[in-house]
């Protein structure tokens, strides 16, 4: 890409190759070499791994995925950011793997991701590390290396079928992390921590989402705890140079989805029908944090939602579209001073799993 208003870095780009690895490949079990490199929006990333995926059957979405990938990025300017603060500047050298099982059973399909990340910082000033308080302190140490970092997550989803063209999304998740993690890989309640904001066209860059929306906290970044009705409090914090991060999370999420008649009108077209979809749902969240030295007591919110989606999946049942989302997280059990617990709230969610 080339910048149109020539700024000071005015060319960008992303490339990724994937190659066969013959040894490891079998019928309906993958295996592969990847390579990424990338300069785009302010942040130099590069990548290099293998990745291993094995499929039983016929049916797609039973398949076991295994990737374990190396690199090193480094955030080059802030000019890009909505907030600095959820970035430091350091290079980053890092490791990380990522298990996936997807399956079926009595109730519907099943997914369960176990993601592994450790790494450590490059020349970082090891008396310029800003701790989970959001003080300014020594770079901790682990195993007799200064930086070093990890950070353990696990997400289990279930589908479960019900009668009357019904159906229940439930989610698990639960992440530790340690001392020396980096701004940018914390958790935040109710958003993605701040590198995963890269992985979208919709977030990497402000402005591409008015930035008015996202300061007001209208805007939700799908993953980590996901707290939606705390996307508030989050942003507030945010707003104010306060610490929005977590060093633990336990969350568990529970979504009741139910037919509406303009989904019933979008089924019925030919061909668009089986890609376009809205769906209506109500849903709750509720989680505990580990914010600073303590956990901290239960949060909880509930509320109902909306859900356009283009969708068409790959070979593999891998998503490819564009998905909206329009919440309303009506209640929250723990709200700052001057709020009530129930009241009208809006969020907007966007995503996409195309190449931009």
């Amino acid at each position: 890409w080339l910048g149109t208003r020539f700024p000071e870095s005015p060319v960008s780009y992303y490339i990724s190759y994937t190659h066969p690895i013959s040894a490891i490949t079998d019928v309906n079990s993958e295996g592969a070499l990847r390579l990424m490199s990338s300069i785009r929006t302010g942040l130099h990333h590069h990548e290099a791994g293998i990745q291993k995926r094995h499929q039983p059957g016929f049916d797609e979405f039973v398949s076991t995925d295994f990737r374990i990938y190396t690199g090193i990025y480094r955030r080059i300017d802030m000019d890009y950011l909505v907030y600095e603060s959820l970035w430091q500047e350091d290079p980053v050298f890092y490791l990380r793997s990522i298990l996936r099982k997807r399956g079926r059973n009595t109730m519907g399909r099943w997914t369960i991701t176990l993601t592994g990340l450790s790494g450590m910082p490059v020349g970082a000033d090891s008396d310029d590390f800003v701790g989970f308080h959001s003080s300014v302190e020594a770079m901790p140490e682990a195993l007799g290396m200064l930086g070093l970092f990890g950070r353990l997550d696990l997400e289990a989803l279930q589908q479960i079928d019900l009668p009357a063209g019904m159906f229940l999304r439930t989610r698990l998740f639960g992440g530790v992390s340690s001392a020396a993690l980096p701004l940018e890989q914390r958790y935040m309640a109710s958003d993605a921590a701040a590198f995963n904001w890269m992985q979208s066209g919709f977030t990497r860059a402000r402005g591409t989402i008015p930035e008015a929306w996202m300061r007001s906290g209208w805007v939700q970044i799908p993953g980590g705890p996901g707290l939606r009705g705390y996307t508030f409090r989050t942003t507030d914090r945010l707003e104010n140079d306060l610490p929005a991060w977590d060093r633990h999370a336990g969350t568990f999420s529970l979504d009741l989805y139910f037919p509406n008649p303009v989904n019933t009108y979008f089924s019925k077209i030919p061909y668009l029908g089986k890609l376009l979809r809205l769906e209506s749902y109500v849903f709750t969240d509720a989680g505990l944090l580990y914010e600073h030295t303590n956990w901290q007591e239960l949060q909880m919110n509930a509320g109902a939602g909306f859900m356009l989606s283009l969708n068409i999946p790959d070979y593999l049942g891998q998503d490819r579209g564009f998905f909206i989302r329009y919440e309303l997280p009506v209640w929250v059990s723990d709200v700052s001073e001057g709020e009530k617990s129930l009241e009208i709230r809006h969020l907007l969610g966007l995503g996409a799993q195309l190449r931009l």
